[in-house]
């Protein structure tokens, strides 16, 4: 009878989801299109003319859903660049930035490699209606013959009544100012700005793109930590760094420079702008300024590519409205990859789009045939603002995968506004079974004080962990695992950002970590470039069977060197392997070819110190089948 009850809730919220569903619409506007630079200007344009709803239909929501791969019969592109999507209305003069991408290093992914980001465009949807020109500008000047991206552009259109009534979009700022010259200072382009109010006005955002870019003495733009202020009527309303951390970017190893941080971007970052929402104490003319933080240099060469929207908006259509924004975890989207440090606990974001400010809502959640979980959440929550929400009971399933569902229920102990967005659901993927006893397996490398790592249950308690202070450079560290039944979170952490191997350190060396069972075979391999993190969410389960990692794990280092290649060759079973390095531009000319009968362990290395100093791939062909390639810069 329990189940029969269960598996009736679980219809009931699949029927729930599948109403929402018929309010969804997408729109693409490139579909799977190959993009690729125009050298002999620096930047090339796709122009598209899509139409969008009518100015009749009520929009809820727009999301932009971009995916990118490797193109058909060309490799992914090699350097972060800028990329722009615009929109130009039919009839209209204006056109108007609605998105920036900043491009990967895609010199190391595969054939098969894609991944996905997205951004809330519903500021937008006034413009976003009828016949729209939607134009993907990728800029850069590499090779445009062998190389490139497949580009998807998805807008994700969800129909209902708006959260606020839109009023006016002003663009106040759109250029690639200089940064740092005396003759030329940014304040004489980012000048005030006088608007005047819509009779109907509630409330006000700026909503500003804004990337640093090139590099001077001091590595400004790019490299560069600076304030930004916003200001209204000359009191400022808002400051901030533009600054940001990469070393935890979801999408990892990247080819390049990818773990530096940078002037509020990171390669293969889709840029989520910045936003400020105000009020108007005269409803009349009112004055929005951007000021840099004050800079000069000699021979500038930095810039700020900036775009920045003042919107207006009148009233707030519902007094309590909350909606579900996200499911962080559990979820199989690529941009949540990273953020699973909770385990077994599920984290979700919430937002109020109500009137009045949200003090409490309940949740309901639960794995797909498991009972539903209850969870009341208290706060204080204004208008437009969202908050991460950590439920509290652990989720698990014996099932490999299965649906997980969310639903947000009365806020305020009221009746919703809006109940078409306050359900969700994600995939739930169990994780890995580990025996009582494993095995961790570190070895450190030149720089260990940056590094520890520790395994935590659910709820942060700590069973395990080693510091820093506790591991010399280059040693390896075997620590046994005994662990009771439960869901458990492995973490390591490097302070500098740089993982346990960073091609452009080569002299911090390289280091590696795995879990062991107790014969010494792999569980889970981890890639040592990785940055600032690696956060891996496993089960214990007495008496169980559990699962190998089977797959070969192959490291190769340094990829810059002027001779000595150094390959990591770790596996659970003897096979027939063949290491092959080739020219970069023609894979065809083979340098060296290397069999080994029966391998399963091995520190193999290769002086290429002879050949002509240029850029080469080294492969690893296991059975036949090629499993690792990566590029080999020789240099001088």
């Amino acid at each position: 009878m329990i189940k029969r009850y269960l598996s009736i809730l679980s219809v009931l919220f699949g029927l729930l989801h599948g109403l929402v569903a018929q309010h969804t619409q997408h729109i693409i506007s490139h579909n799977k299109e190959t993009i690729v630079t125009d050298p002999s200007k620096g930047a090339n344009s796709y122009k598209r003319e899509v139409v969008f709803p009518s100015n009749e239909r009520e929009i809820r929501q727009i999301m932009l859903n971009l995916k990118f791969e490797c193109p058909d019969g060309m490799r992914c592109a090699d350097w972060d660049y800028v990329d722009h999507i615009k929109v130009q209305p039919k009839n209209d003069s204006i056109s108007y930035e609605i998105a920036r991408m900043l491009t990967p290093y895609g010199g190391r992914f595969q054939e098969d490699w894609g991944f996905s980001w997205k951004v809330d465009l519903t500021d937008f949807s006034p413009i976003l209606r009828d016949s729209v020109v939607v134009d993907y500008i990728h800029t850069g000047y590499e090779d445009n013959k062998t190389r490139g991206w497949k580009v998807t552009v998805d807008f994700e259109i969800i129909y209902g009544k708006p959260v606020v009534e839109a009023l006016a979009l002003h663009k106040i700022y759109d250029g690639n100012f200089s940064y740092g010259d005396k003759n030329d200072p940014i304040e004489n382009h980012l000048v005030p700005v006088n608007l005047t109010a819509n009779n109907q006005f509630n409330l006000g955002k700026v909503k500003v793109l804004q990337t640093g870019h090139g590099m001077d003495a001091n590595g400004c733009g790019e490299f560069c930590d600076k304030y930004r202020e916003i200001l209204l009527n000359g009191q400022v309303i808002h400051s901030q760094q533009l600054w940001m951390k990469c070393g935890g970017n979801p999408l990892y190893p990247q080819a390049g420079t990818w773990i530096f941080d940078r002037a509020n971007w990171c390669p293969g970052y889709l840029l989520q702008p910045d936003e400020v929402t105000f009020t108007l104490d005269s409803k009349e003319v009112y004055t929005i300024d951007l000021n840099m933080e004050p800079y000069e240099t000699e021979n500038p060469s930095a810039r700020e590519l900036l775009v920045a929207y003042v919107l207006e908006y009148g009233k707030i259509n519902s007094v309590n409205d909350v909606a579900l924004v996200d499911i962080i975890t559990p979820s199989n989207e690529e941009i949540y990859s990273r953020k699973n440090e909770s385990g077994a606990l599920a984290v979700i974001r919430i937002k109020n789009n109500g009137r009045d400010n949200l003090k409490s809502v309940m949740v309901h959640y639960n794995v797909e045939g498991e009972k539903i979980k209850k969870f009341k959440w208290e706060g204080d929550l204004p208008f437009g603002e969202t908050a991460l929400l950590t439920l509290p009971e652990e989720i698990y399933t014996d099932k490999e995968s299965a649906t997980f569902y969310v639903e947000l229920k009365r806020p305020n102990g009221k009746k919703d506004g809006f109940t078409g967005d306050n359900a969700k659901q994600s995939v739930y993927k169990r994780p890995d079974i580990l025996p009582e006893t494993s095995v961790i397996y570190f070895k450190t490398n030149n720089k260990p004080g940056q590094n520890q790592y520790k395994v935590m249950d659910s709820f942060g308690k700590i069973m395990f962990k080693r510091d820093s202070v506790e591991l010399a450079p280059n040693t390896i560290y075997r620590d046994t695992l005994q662990l009771p039944k439960g869901n458990y979170t492995f973490m390591v952490e490097d302070t500098a950002g740089d993982g346990l191997e960073f091609w452009y350190k080569a002299k911090d060396g390289r280091g590696d970590v795995r879990l062991l069972d107790t014969m010494g075979r792999a569980i889970k391999h981890f890639n040592s470039d990785f940055g600032s993190h690696i956060i891996y969410n496993f089960r214990v389960e007495p008496n169980t069977t559990y699962q190998l990692d089977n797959a070969p794990s192959v490291t190769m280092f340094p990829a810059r060197t002027d001779g000595p290649v150094t390959l990591d060759y770790f596996s659970n079973e003897k096979k027939k392997v063949e290491v092959i390095i080739t020219q970069q531009e023609d894979e065809s000319k083979i340098m060296e070819t290397h069999s080994y009968g029966e391998l399963d362990k091995g520190i193999l290395t290769y002086d290429l110190s002879y050949l002509p100093k240029m850029r080469y791939y080294l492969k690893v062909v296991v059975d036949g089948k090629e499993i690792f390639k990566n590029r080999i810069r020789l240099k001088e």
